[in-house]
């Protein structure tokens, strides 16, 4: 009866564990999505501030 019992509870953490690696695997591409167009959104602003200059001189 308790090897049944042990059996069943390992089932269910192995079960649970996967299920939390694969949240995890999920959240873990959500934010590199997030970081990457933060990082693309930081790389346009720049470029717009150091064109920013030259682009107000030509419309003068």
């Amino acid at each position: 009866m308790l090897n049944a019992f042990s059996e069943h509870c390992f089932i269910k953490l192995c079960l649970l564990a996967v299920v939390i690696l694969l949240l995890v695997m999920v959240m873990m591409d959500f934010t590199s999505r997030i970081m990457l167009v933060l990082t693309d959104g930081a790389l346009v602003c720049g470029i717009v501030v150091l064109l920013w200059p030259m682009m107000k001189e030509q419309n003068e």
